[in-house]
């Protein structure tokens, strides 16, 4: 679910566009993205919530006096630290696939933890109008900063290993990513953006960290042709940058909870996604 505006083409108008995400939020209620599927696939191949040799569920950490809520996933066995990684949702954390892709981490020896930089929105906006207020006039440093405090949070945890972790985001989340990569280059090791929103290069000087993107050609939210540019951008500035294109998968592609979700291609790229981790952060 797109709740923002860098999730729509930038020549659709913010009027066009909220009407469209209504139409995608209904779709969506019909599969649970907030209230958990009603008719999720069978059996999902890239669901692991329920692995025996993991541990996850929902946490609170502090930002300055505030309480924000996460999820947090880890592998059981206590006898290691692990690298943590972050992932940043495009959307309120209650859509199950993101406590999945942080249990997907934990299965991969990872802790995976994502902050719910949402945490503004009440339960009780539940139309594309009613979050977009509550969220007109919060700014990017905000979303940062509770990225921020997130890692924060992390680093004071035991199966915690110290050192640089890697972040991954999904659609405004995956964009996300990169700005607290490209702020925050000495604590982020690896980046994975999936169907990121757009991004400019003013808003990745800094970016050092190698960058993998994934893009479904199908994608009827972020053109193709905005990830090109941003690989142009990256490797103009010699960032490390990997771009993979999935045929026919759209937007959220890798989201069981959707009508969208593509299992090959979901596969591929989670298998893309742990190699590229464990090439940077083992």
């Amino acid at each position: 679910m797109c709740i923002e505006k860098d999730c729509a083409p930038e020549n659709q108008g913010r009027r066009d566009f909220l009407l469209g995400a209504a139409t995608t939020f209904a779709a969506l209620n019909l599969f649970g993205a907030d209230n958990q599927a009603q008719e999720l696939p069978k059996n999902p191949p890239t669901r692991v919530l329920d692995d025996p040799n993991i541990r996850h569920g929902k946490v609170a950490f502090k930002r300055g006096d505030k309480e924000i809520d996460g999820y947090l996933a880890r592998p059981k066995s206590e006898r290691k630290k692990h690298r943590a990684v972050l992932v940043i949702a495009g959307n309120r954390i209650t859509e199950e696939y993101i406590p999945n892709t942080c249990a997907a981490l934990a299965v991969a020896g990872y802790v995976g933890f994502a902050p719910n930089i949402f945490h503004t929105v009440p339960d009780s906006a539940r139309t594309p109008a009613e979050i977009a207020k509550v969220l007109e006039n919060r700014t990017e440093d905000e979303y940062l900063e509770d990225i921020r405090a997130g890692e924060d949070y992390l680093k004071t945890l035991r199966p915690v290993k110290s050192g640089k972790s890697g972040i991954l985001g999904f659609c405004s989340g995956g964009r996300r990513a990169m700005l607290y990569a490209a702020k925050y280059p000495k604590n982020i090791k690896a980046v994975i953006p999936f169907h990121p929103g757009k991004t400019n290069a003013e808003e990745t000087v800094g970016l050092k960290a190698p960058v993998q993107i994934h893009q479904g050609i199908a994608d009827r939210h972020i053109p193709v042709a905005d990830i090109k540019e941003l690989e142009k951008i990256l490797k103009d500035r010699k960032t490390p940058v990997e771009v993979y294109f999935y045929e026919q998968a759209d937007h959220g592609f890798l989201a069981y909870t959707r009508p969208y979700y593509k299992p090959d291609a979901a596969l591929l790229a989670w298998k893309r996604t742990t190699e590229f981790l464990e090439k940077l952060l083992k």
